[in-house]
């Protein structure tokens, strides 16, 4: 049992192996902190058309709404785009989501969101589309729930992680010219904005950035990488969306700190898997950054 768990992990997560996976699986850890997923609709309760929703002029610039829906209320947003164009977009709270095309087909919907509000609502979900059509499309926003706030990022363009905060130190005005001035340094990345941007590379093709956040030793490990790179490009290429579902840092130390994320993947077969993993990340102090050192099923 121990191997095979260790075989589905290897497969699942480094692309050593072509083993397939039952569609839509979820492991989820037992522990009752863990919240409790439902899946969104295939389709909205009520399909909004085209005058039922707010216009927007979507550039490289980012867009925000903010705004509450119900399991009655429906919210939707038109833009125009051309073809190839790539739309990204980000939800920080508990709402469903689906993207159609000018063709009026379902592009993309937002699977899982939590069961209750009592829960911690996952934050900082982006997804991104490569859009097929020239035309204008439509996002819908709802929640089976009674009532949900939300927040939603949109471009055509990328949506950066916040760059972390530069902490100065100042010389009192009544220091003696003596005393020697402080640098100027930044703060210490988080682990877990260093896993949301390892997997942020991963959803936008940066095959060489995200391995490059890997530890030597991870890299090097010849039953995960027989070929070292390639067998990593060789299964992350095969993927058409990544995206963190959740992320928790559970323990943290000055060198060491071990990271929870739910991921889901998209082959590009249409294939979606979606797993709970613990990783865990040491501090390189020689590139002044978290590198992922080990990946387990949670």
């Amino acid at each position: 049992m121990k191997k095979s768990l260790l075989y589905l992990t290897i497969s699942i997560i480094y692309g050593c192996s072509n083993s397939s996976t039952p569609e839509n699986q979820l492991y989820l850890p037992s522990t009752s902190s863990t919240p409790s997923f439902v899946e969104c609709p295939e389709k909205p309760k009520n399909r909004l058309g085209k005058t039922d929703t707010k216009s927007l002029s979507l550039t490289t610039n980012i867009v925000t709404i903010s705004d509450t829906v119900n399991s009655e209320k429906q919210l939707g947003y038109k833009f125009y785009a051309r073809t190839g164009k790539d739309f990204n977009y980000r939800i920080t709270s508990n709402v469903c989501i689906w993207i159609f095309a000018p063709d009026t087909k379902l592009l993309q919907r937002r699977e899982l969101i939590i069961a209750t509000q009592q829960d911690s609502p996952i934050s900082g979900e982006q997804m991104s589309i490569d859009l097929p059509l020239t035309g204008e499309y439509i996002v819908q926003v709802s929640t089976p729930t009674k009532s949900s706030e939300f927040n939603l990022e949109m471009s055509l363009g990328d949506l950066p992680i916040p760059e972390p905060s530069v902490v100065t130190s100042e010389i009192p005005k009544s220091a003696s010219p003596s005393t020697p001035i402080s640098e100027t340094t930044p703060t210490k990345t988080s682990a877990e904005e260093a896993v949301k941007n390892y997997y942020s590379n991963l959803n936008k093709g940066k095959y060489q950035e995200a391995w490059n956040q890997l530890s030597s030793s991870f890299q090097n490990n010849q039953q995960l990488h027989p070929d070292g790179y390639n067998s990593y490009y060789d299964w992350w290429s095969g993927m058409s969306n990544v995206v963190i579902q959740d992320v928790q840092q559970t323990n943290t130390s000055t060198d060491t700190s071990t990271i929870d994320v739910q991921v889901k993947y998209t082959k590009k077969s249409g294939e979606n898997l979606t797993q709970s993993l613990e990783l865990f990340l040491i501090w390189n102090s020689a590139n002044n950054n978290w590198a992922i050192d080990a990946v387990t099923l949670n």
